[in-house]
């Protein structure tokens, strides 16, 4: 599966530096950016040329920063009735560890898998919420003893 990034400004170009600090060099992989005066149009012939590079059968998964952004209207605009593509939002560092991972670890995923696979509430954490939920099950543990 080939992954496709997008962001506004150089986002997704830095997530990728972080991430290969943290993953390891990864394939299959670009990056587009997204800069002042480009257009849904500029983003499109961006897409396009990596995805003309890519074999005819090859799955693409773009990860994109924002639902309804710039990158996301324009891959959704290719993405629309193409069973080999899909469009996941809200890319940050973890999301592309995650799905670098769950391609490295599931051969033959198909891109509309992974969105299941990252699950709903991996990425957003708070410690207090943490900490009251462990001490809820402590709580119920001593309950029950």
């Amino acid at each position: 599966m080939h992954l496709i990034l997008a962001g506004h400004g150089k986002l997704a170009q830095e997530i990728v530096n972080s991430a290969n600090m943290v993953f390891g060099q990864m394939d299959q992989l670009d990056v587009v950016t997204f800069l002042p005066g480009e257009n849904t149009e500029t983003l499109k012939r961006k897409y396009q040329e990596i995805i003309d590079q890519c074999p005819e059968d090859e799955e693409i998964l773009f990860l994109v920063d924002l639902f309804g952004g710039s990158p996301y209207n324009a891959a959704f605009e290719i993405v629309m009735g193409q069973k080999r593509m899909d469009v996941i939002t809200g890319l940050s560092l973890p999301m592309l560890i995650d799905a670098a991972g769950i391609r490295m670890m599931k051969e033959g995923i198909k891109a509309s898998e992974v969105y299941d696979e990252l699950g709903t509430d991996s990425y957003v954490r708070s410690c207090q919420a943490m900490l009251e939920k462990t001490s809820e099950e402590k709580n119920e543990e001593d309950d029950e003893l």
